[in-house]
């Protein structure tokens, strides 16, 4: 017996390929478009095995950032240009840091081994409190070890986001060691007649505005870091001699542990912080730069 179908069955059978075709046209959209965005996302995440040089990586900042709206979720390019400059030189500044350190604990495990020689061998020029500083002294320096690359991580993801680009594992340094920013104005005046083709006219925001007074605020601030920065520079040459002095001392049986270990713990504070205030004296001068980019038009 033959089988017939009737006007609804014909219905249905139509609406079934109806919602198949429909189907099959939302599932090719979506493939497209999932397509499409990952194209985008691998131009804009380059993978890099070097981190740019600054100005190298200011340029893609500039391009990638340059024409959009600044809002909440997106700040103004004067704002970005200013995150890769500290972030950028905050890597240089904790990658010297960080040689300094690993320097630093090779000439305490050094100590540490020597002494504990001492101790086994019930020597009486070694005391247990020496032997315990000399340790103190490696633990803080294994602590600033891991806190200088915490550090440089996060700098790097900061880039990441800035730049538009992804890290090779490992990706290399920048090339080259932090330098100080050229800033030779004294004042804010001088700074403002210097770009304004020495007319005699600064163009700066009035200054009874607030606009002045922050980027006043921010001249301030170099001034200040300047003379922490000319202090450290100072200090750095004759640390260095002291160390080399008191290291070879300790090694020809001259020197004691209390000796080695003021001249390391000297040498930490006075280079580490060199490159801190080198790092403070950079950013002060960017953030002058960027309050005025946002307060000019």
């Amino acid at each position: 017996m033959g089988f017939s179908m009737g006007p609804d069955g014909l219905r249905i059978k139509g609406f079934r390929r109806f919602f198949l075709w429909r189907v099959k046209m939302i599932t090719l959209a979506a493939f497209f478009l999932f397509a499409g965005m990952s194209g985008r996302s691998a131009d804009a995440g380059e993978i890099l095995k070097k981190i740019p040089p600054l100005k190298e990586a200011l340029g893609r900042a500039t391009r990638l950032h340059q024409g959009k709206s600044p809002r909440s979720t997106h700040p103004s390019l004067p704002v970005i240009l200013y995150e890769v400059k500290i972030h950028h030189d905050l890597i240089l500044a904790r990658k010297a840091q960080l040689d300094i350190s690993q320097e630093v604990k090779g000439h305490f495990e050094k100590a540490v081994k020597k002494a504990e020689e001492k101790m086994e061998n019930e020597e009486e020029d070694i005391t247990q409190s020496a032997l315990t500083k000399l340790k103190l002294g490696l633990a803080g320096t294994l602590n600033d070890i891991s806190q200088f690359q915490s550090d440089i991580e996060l700098a790097k993801l900061h880039l990441e986001k800035h730049l538009g680009v992804h890290w090779a594992k490992p990706v290399a340094y920048p090339d080259g060691r932090l330098t100080r920013v050229t800033f030779p104005f004294k004042t804010i005046e001088e700074y403002f007649k210097s770009r304004s083709g020495g007319s005699g006219n600064p163009q700066f925001p009035g200054q009874d505005g607030n606009g002045y007074f922050e980027l006043k605020k921010a001249f301030l601030e170099i001034g200040k870091s300047r003379a922490k920065l000319e202090l450290a520079a100072k200090n750095r040459k004759m640390t260095r001699a002291l160390l080399v002095t008191e290291v070879a001392n300790y090694d020809f049986g001259l020197g004691n542990e209390g000796d080695l270990f003021e001249a390391l713990m000297i040498y930490t504070r006075v280079l580490v912080g060199y490159y801190e205030a080198l790092y403070g004296f950079n950013r002060s001068v960017y953030h002058f730069v960027k309050i005025n980019g946002l307060a000019r038009p």
